[in-house]
């Protein structure tokens, strides 16, 4: 297919390359012309505005830190809906807030566009190999019609209904991740303290009854000691405000998630909002004089 995409950043940098890479005609655009380097000399085409990414294009694709960052590159004047010829389709692979998709959507079907949301699951590191998972929303019909591209830059594309399900199911598993990166630290620690030798302890937590994703890859960060997840800080209170935004609108108390952000709000306002999300643990080691460091981990989980 001919497409568009727009924001190169952590994620959508991979993703733009999965798809390059497949043989797809990708013209990209980002903020900085530099994101664009590696792509462009693996075939993709560069375009400084949002007209020439749309041109021709059959889906355009947004990959972007904040719903404010993508209401400003979709709907704003000289923005995707301006452009993107009526047919075509939007998807959105930022992580957004539910109701803002459905409006969105509303907008494009009065222009003429099909909507998809596919937010990604899974950590950076596999969008590099493409074995992020996808969450997909919208109609089922638009669905099959671009499921080839998704699962291109995805290994696993799970279709989860109306326009709306795929975000709060993509903020609920976030939620999760950092309730358990919060709750790996403090098992990490005890053992630390304990004066077991953490590069074990790691082992024997993976083979147990209370491993998790998030142990599994997060926690090697940690002993290494760089929290090098490629996912900031700011992004992670940004998701766990919209879970609780969530729960709000639906009327669930959610005490875990609850505790969890208020943590994550203190980490953000000791080490800043560009720091890596991991080093919510770094509050904890600070606090018991102990850091969690063992040999044989790597800096980061993305292969160069």
């Amino acid at each position: 297919m001919k497409l568009g995409f727009i924001g190169l950043g952590n994620l959508g940098y991979p993703l733009a390359m999965s798809l390059v890479r497949a043989g797809h005609d990708v013209t990209v655009s980002d903020l900085r012309r530099d994101a664009g380097t590696k792509l462009i000399e693996a075939g993709a085409s560069w375009s400084d505005d949002i007209a020439g990414v749309c041109r021709g294009s059959e889906a355009v694709i947004t990959a972007l830190p904040s719903p404010e960052a993508s209401r400003v590159v979709v709907e704003n004047a000289d923005g995707v809906f301006d452009h993107l010829t009526k047919g075509n389709c939007w998807i959105e692979m930022s992580t957004t807030d539910f109701e803002d998709i459905q409006r969105q959507a509303k907008v494009a079907g009065e222009k003429g566009f099909n909507v998809l949301e596919c937010p990604v699951t899974g950590g950076v590191h596999l969008a590099h190999t493409g074995e992020i998972t996808v969450l997909a929303g919208g109609e089922m019909d638009v669905y099959e019609r671009y499921k080839p591209i998704l699962g291109v830059m995805g290994k696993e594309v799970i279709h989860l209904g109306p326009l709306g399900n795929a975000s709060v199911v993509k903020v609920v598993t976030n939620m999760l991740a950092f309730i358990h990166l919060v709750a790996a630290g403090e098992g990490m620690m005890l053992a630390a303290k304990q004066g077991v030798d953490l590069g074990a302890a790691y082992k024997a937590i993976r083979a147990s009854s209370g491993n998790s994703f998030v142990h599994e890859t997060e926690s090697q960060l940690i002993l290494n000691g760089s929290y090098n997840i490629n996912f900031t800080m700011d992004l992670a209170c940004k998701d766990l405000r919209f879970a609780g935004q969530i729960a709000e609108k639906l009327n669930v108390p959610i005490e875990l998630g609850s505790m969890t952000r208020q943590i994550f709000e203190r980490a953000r306002n000791l080490f800043g909002g560009e720091a890596w999300s991991p080093q919510v643990v770094k509050m904890l080691e600070d606090a018991c004089g102990q850091p969690l460091r063992a040999p044989g981990f790597p800096e980061t989980l993305v292969a160069e």
